[in-house]
């Protein structure tokens, strides 16, 4: 009889742990369904393809600015960069004033590894934005800054210990991020000479996947957002000022059949939280987490290898100070409160806009990017329009080869009836083919009275663009 008990209770046992949950989640920084959906045609991703069959292809809509460390987070967290407070890809260390990348003490709300420590389920993490130093969690993480070298080594090396932890630890959740699939991108996507490098690596990540889709766990893949290798992007995919302009809004996401809605990258926490039994509300794992947190995170030391590699992919502008200003005692960028401002003008809320962009020019007096962004603000509320002419033109001095600026300043410059400024902001800004800025060039030379060339200038906008009926009368 006793031996009989011992046997129901090892079956329970066993039982139970065949029922734990256990999730595989795959982050494939900047991955597209343009390109994805291609190689799963031709055949250079077939584990990709059957995983798609067996499962839920969805799309993911990113938030804006669609950086990685901002969009990365806020799927790790569930809510706004407004409150989850990572700003950018780098910060000014607190000890030494250098700028480092970003790092997991600058957070303000805990992340989905907090929240299943919280409730006893164990979460390995691998490779994430903004995980150095490591906090205490009931598992492992292995932070971005643990994880050297370039995009094909940082792919081996996650994959490598992702893999043996899962195997070994069955955790409820597996969190394994590769940043290599948005880095190919910005270094490759504008030279088709690099085709067969892109396929190279892209049927590496279709192996990884298919090693990940044997676990026993449920497998979803995600995407922070798309990338632009379907379209003519005339600017540059490494440049400070325009690498996010090959981002797509439209991202990858692959979930079990019947898993929880997730239209939108917040939706990506709650939606693990309720796969694996859990209370999907994010809100309520902020208590213990902020007990849990008051004994500290460990500062970290600077990383110089880390930040030349930001550099590389545009995320740093080459000109930008390396450390704080000799009075500034915080540690937050310029691009920092540059990019809360943009988030607060999507938000409607321009007089803290404002606020933030200043703050960004008292940091930094020389960030372009703020300068243009205030003067845009100022401009559409039709406030401080001198200041706003003169940011413009400072922006455009720092980087006189920017094409959204210089097509920014001839509009302006066509309203005060500058007709010659204008046109030759235009002339400035044409990069490859572009209706709108023909149409532009057509109109400033219209206003100068040069009739032959403004309808020359007209008709190449149309070839490029035939759906402009009001044009098309006005040639007639």
């Amino acid at each position: 009889m006793r031996r009989l008990a011992l046997i129901v209770i090892l079956l329970t046992l066993i039982s139970c742990r065949e029922q734990q949950k256990q999730i595989v989640f795959i982050g494939l920084d900047g991955a597209d369904w343009q390109l994805l959906d291609r190689y799963m045609a031709d055949g250079t991703m077939p584990n990709l393809a059957r995983i798609v069959r067996e499962n839920e292809k969805r799309v993911l809509l990113t938030q804006h600015p669609p950086l990685s460390p901002l969009v990365w987070t806020t799927m790790m967290t569930g809510v706004s960069p407004l409150e989850h407070r990572i700003l950018d890809f780098t910060r000014f260390n607190p000890q030494t004033g250098e700028k480092e990348p970003i790092t997991s003490d600058e957070r303000h709300v805990p992340a989905i590894w907090n929240m299943l420590t919280e409730k006893g389920q164990r979460v390995d993490v691998f490779g994430m934005w903004a995980t150095y130093p490591p906090e205490k969690v009931n598992g492992t993480i292995v932070s971005d800054r643990e994880v050297a070298g370039n995009y094909l080594e940082q792919t081996e090396t996650v994959h490598r210990l992702a893999l043996a932890a899962i195997r070994k630890d069955h955790p409820n959740l597996a969190i394994v991020y590769f940043q290599g699939t948005d880095v190919i991108g910005h270094l490759f996507a504008a030279k088709p000479e690099h085709a067969d490098d892109v396929r190279r690596y892209f049927a590496r990540i279709d192996a990884i996947l298919g090693d990940y889709s044997r676990e026993q766990a449920q497998l979803v893949i995600a995407s922070d957002h798309g990338f632009a290798w379907n379209q003519a992007i005339h600017v540059s995919s490494t440049a400070v000022a325009t690498a996010a302009k090959w981002h797509r809004d439209e991202g990858i996401l692959v979930v079990p059949r019947g898993a929880p809605a997730c239209p939108r990258v917040d939706g990506i926490t709650p939606m693990l939280l309720e796969m694996l039994g859990l209370p999907r509300d994010v809100s309520t794992y902020r208590r213990a987490w902020r007990t849990a947190r008051q004994a500290g995170v460990p500062v970290a030391p600077p990383s110089d290898e880390a930040v030349a590699n930001l550099k590389a992919l545009g995320y740093i502008g080459s000109s930008e100070s390396a450390h704080a200003p000799a009075a500034y005692k915080g540690t937050r960028t310029a691009a920092s409160y540059d990019n809360e401002a943009l988030i607060l003008r999507e938000l409607g809320k321009n007089d803290e806009a404002i606020k933030a962009f200043d703050m960004a020019l008292q940091i930094d007096p020389h960030s372009a990017s703020a300068m243009w962004n205030l003067s845009d603000l100022l401009h559409r509320q039709h406030v401080d329009l001198t200041r706003a002419d003169k940011l413009l033109d400072d922006a455009i001095a720092i980087d006189p080869n920017e094409p959204r600026w210089l097509a920014m300043r001839g509009r302006y410059r066509m309203e005060k009836h500058d007709c010659r400024g204008a046109l030759d902001d235009f002339h400035k800004a044409l990069i490859g083919d572009d209706a709108v800025l023909y149409a532009s060039i057509g109109a400033a030379q219209l206003c100068l009275g040069d009739e032959r060339s403004a309808r020359a200038a007209f008709e190449k906008s149309l070839a490029i663009d035939p759906n402009q009926p009001q044009l098309r009368a006005m040639l007639r």
